[in-house]
């Protein structure tokens, strides 16, 4: 029986069980699998898997495979005959596992950004090195090269899913910034390059987890069979758990600000939902109460607050019945996501473990990334309208109420299916059952319809 192909299906556990199946048959791990061996090796037909991809990506599978660094590489361990860039790729692989500690699925993700920088290099028809886009003698050379990496990035841009997109900017920015301590570097070309796409983050801004990291950790947590913290019973660690780490996806808060809220008052749901906050740092003064939207399916959270209700809990998020603010402390809840990262062997490229900031970066990168969306559309929609100053309809379409609804609403295509949340977890179930109201009872069918 052929398994039911989703996101997680493409992104994670089909390459997975291409590069295994490779290994025991001998192959490299960048082979391009035919539709034969994917049907026959894998429990997924080839066709199905085809269909998937054009609809979730508008690619066909091979295309997503490219992308994923399957048949992009040549007979060579890297896409390119150049010797000098050859051994500088090396250096950047060994320095970066040796000394900051990357792991090999980082290593990994690094092979598939070098591959799509070539890739773009090739399909645009750039008459350049990698080495040699960092390396200049006038500044006619330096301004060329900055839109050389310009174009790639585009491309990569373009070409990719939002997802897999992630963090292929970063590694590429990388290469340049390890490579100059042994080889001839004249600037960093991509960091240059990237002060022109505003949905990326700036060199002091925390590094942010990754979609396939948030569903290796969503799934370790529905997995566990004991809680790895003492004292207590699984099924409520697990709902406080799935609780979090939803509301720091879906609304990106401060570590203070998981503390503070109110799930009774401050969370609110319908057609545009969003999370009220009285006071927020780096808030003008004078200002008044911020609305943060809420990006992701708010179900769950909304069954949350049926449960908070129910048990005539604090309202607060994470409760505590020993603290004066009757909440879990952030420090207590960075040592708890710490202990799930353990489990589901999730960490940074420096090897530590994601806290709340990081949490909060992937929620503001994806953000931005619609946010540049939009811009694109407002500037495509100046240039038809024979308006100069783009930024003058950008202001005139964001003071519009209307308007950021529709900003919002393109945002959270990029937080759709981010997690497959699954059935109703046992605690909600177990207290909104329950319950005599009508309400709790429908929206419960309702997650687990839509799960």
């Amino acid at each position: 029986m052929r398994g039911r192909i989703d996101q997680k299906t493409l992104e994670e556990q089909l390459p997975a069980i291409l590069r295994e199946q490779f290994q025991l048959d001998g192959l490299p791990r960048d082979h391009a699998p035919s539709w034969e061996y994917i049907t026959a090796n894998t429990r997924y037909s080839a066709e199905g898997l085809n269909n998937r991809s054009k609809e979730l990506y508008g690619q066909t599978l091979l295309e997503f495979l490219r992308e994923q660094g399957f048949g992009v590489r040549n007979t060579g361990r890297w896409p390119t005959d150049d010797e000098e860039t050859i051994q500088s790729l090396e250096y950047y692989v060994n320095s970066a596992q040796d000394r900051r500690g990357w792991k090999e699925n980082t290593i990994d993700s690094v092979r598939s950004v070098i591959n799509k920088v070539y890739e773009a290099i090739r399909e645009e028809g750039l008459d350049i090195e990698l080495l040699d886009l960092g390396v200049y003698s006038s500044n006619d050379e330096r301004v060329e090269n900055i839109q050389y990496t310009i174009t790639v990035i585009e491309y990569m841009d373009r070409d990719l899913a939002d997802s897999t997109m992630g963090n292929y900017p970063r590694y590429f920015e990388e290469y340049y910034n390890i490579v100059k301590n042994k080889y001839q570097v004249s600037f960093n070309p991509v960091t240059e390059a990237l002060d022109e796409f505003e949905w990326y983050r700036s060199e002091s801004d925390p590094q942010p987890v990754t979609e396939p990291q948030l569903n290796d950790l969503w799934n370790a947590l529905t997995v566990l069979e004991e809680c790895p913290i003492g004292d207590y019973e699984l099924e409520r660690w697990r709902l406080w758990m799935k609780v979090l780490l939803v509301f720091l996806i879906a609304v990106g808060p401060r570590s203070s600000e998981v503390e503070q809220i109110d799930v009774r008052s401050q969370l609110h749901f319908g057609d545009d939902p969003y999370v009220h906050f009285d006071e927020r740092k780096n808030q003008r003064r004078n200002e008044g109460p911020s609305k943060v939207p809420i990006m992701m399916d708010t179900t769950l959270l909304e069954l949350y607050v049926d449960y908070i209700n129910s048990v005539d809990g604090n309202g607060k998020l994470l409760p505590s019945s020993q603290s004066a603010s009757g909440s879990r402390r952030a420090s207590t809840l960075n040592d708890w996501l710490e202990e799930l990262c353990k489990i589901a062997d999730v960490r940074l490229d420096d090897g530590s473990f994601p806290t709340i900031q990081n949490f909060r970066q992937f929620w503001k990168t994806l953000y931005k990334r619609a946010l540049h969306e939009n811009r694109e559309e407002i500037k495509f929609v100046s240039e038809e309208g024979g308006t100069k100053t783009p930024s003058v309809d950008e202001k005139n379409y964001l003071d519009n109420v209307e308007n950021r609804e529709h900003v919002r609403e393109l945002g959270r295509q990029y937080f759709n299916g981010i997690l497959d949340l699954g059935k109703t977890p046992a605690v909600l179930q177990a207290e909104l059952d329950q319950e005599s109201h009508l309400g709790g009872q429908s929206r419960i069918q309702d997650y687990d319809t839509h799960a």
